[in-house]
């Protein structure tokens, strides 16, 4: 590296790598595997790295890729992988319905963009060389999916590579030859591209989320209820806060995020999901009293990371929260608990929302939906409303969401 660098972050790769792999990020199913990753695009990208370093001349210089499957989770995300992005000759982007909807994966884009700006475009364009993974309807079609089909060459191998895209030709067998012609035509690019027209070494632009077209709605308000502005319950496990990491997570799942003060939060949900993270130690009554006015739809966790401190247990205060209207969500402790349950947490808030928060109008004041929390006296609820419906918990600790 040029750049003053002597410790790159956890994660990070220490050299230039012939490519960078980029797809928008899916919510697992179970929370018993780790958050954000896709067991075939890790498939995907080993393979390819594979094919990479079989067809390189310069291996002994560069590492063949890097994906953020390879970043620990408690590593600072978005400066990993924009150093990951600075030292990366080729981007290979997984094109989906989904790639042009994610505003953290085009943000990955942009970042590597933003080191082409001196070259031609034509030659800047060679560094990007796009897969069609999943296909795209006929009205997505984009000029980088042509440039995606051109890398097959028999007819009928791109006829099924269209068709199907890259990722059902590396799940099915039937297809096992037409995926490894699409793997060895994609290498042999990105080694051609990295050996004979190598980027010159530069910063990427910073990695953050890039606007999309299409809106998925309001930002997720992401929160916390500590003493601690900046609360790390896990410090010398993750290098973010933990409010950093759950806006993370939610931005590369494609929702938009704002980290807020709990002020902020009163005044920004009753319109946006929200997430609360809560710190056990605070205590039932407290915790209680500043959340009362809050949606019902807000997602409240809570987290006692140093549960040997807490006077109250942390499933005592979950069952609090949930008597008074929250959905309820498992508390968690240990850092693997926290990390496989955050992206069921923001998917969850946003379910919360839609199917709870209010309703936008084409024409016309916006209309709220009947509440279904219970009437509240300051000893609790009343019993006197219609009472909640029966959430379902999603519960960390198992190996499934019990939805």
């Amino acid at each position: 590296m040029t750049w003053s660098d002597p410790a790159p972050p956890r994660g990070a790769s220490r050299r230039e790598t012939y490519f960078f792999l980029s797809y928008a990020h899916s919510v697992p199913l179970s929370a018993g595997v780790r958050p954000d990753t896709d067991y075939w695009v890790n498939r995907f990208f080993n393979d390819l790295a594979t094919a990479v370093r079989n067809a390189a001349t310069r291996g002994g210089d560069l590492d063949a890729g890097f994906y953020d499957g390879q970043v620990s989770p408690g590593a600072d995300l978005r400066q990993t992988l924009t150093d990951a992005l600075s030292l990366a000759h080729v981007f290979v982007p997984l094109h989906s319905p989904n790639y042009f909807r994610n505003a953290w994966a085009l943000g990955e884009r942009e970042s590597f963009r933003s080191r082409l700006t001196r070259l031609a475009p034509a030659q800047a364009e060679r560094h990007l060389v796009p897969v069609l993974w999943l296909p795209l309807p006929s009205w997505g079609d984009r000029p980088e999916t042509t440039r995606a089909l051109d890398l097959v060459e028999d007819a009928n191998d791109r006829a099924d590579y269209a068709e199907n895209g890259l990722r059902a030709l590396c799940k099915l067998s039937a297809y096992h030859d037409q995926y490894l012609g699409v793997l060895d035509a994609l290498a042999k690019r990105i080694v051609t591209v990295a050996e004979r027209q190598p980027l010159a070494r530069s910063r990427a632009a910073t990695l953050s989320s890039h606007p999309v077209p299409d809106s998925v709605g309001p930002a997720l308000v992401v929160t916390t209820l500590t003493d601690h502005a900046r609360w790390r319950p896990y410090a010398g496990q993750h290098e973010l806060a933990v409010a950093d990491y759950v806006a993370a997570t939610a931005e590369r799942l494609g929702l938009p995020t704002r980290v807020v003060d709990l002020a902020a939060a009163r005044a920004l949900a009753p319109r946006s999901p929200t997430v609360v993270l809560v710190d056990a130690a605070t205590g039932a009554t407290a915790i209680r009293s500043a959340l009362d006015d809050l949606p019902r739809w807000v997602v409240p966790l809570v987290i006692a990371a140093d549960h040997e401190r807490v006077e109250t247990a942390p499933e005592s205060v979950s069952e609090t929260l949930q008597g008074a209207g929250f959905p309820r969500v498992m508390p968690v402790r240990a850092i693997d608990e926290f990390e496989r349950c955050t992206p069921l947490l923001v998917t969850e808030a946003r379910k919360q929302f839609l199917r709870y928060g209010p309703v936008d109008p084409p024409d016309g004041p916006v209309t709220p939906r009947p509440s279904l929390r219970p009437a509240r006296s300051p000893d609790g609820p009343t019993g006197s409303g219609p009472g909640l419906p029966p959430l379902r918990p999603f519960d960390t600790t198992r190996g499934k969401d019990e939805r």
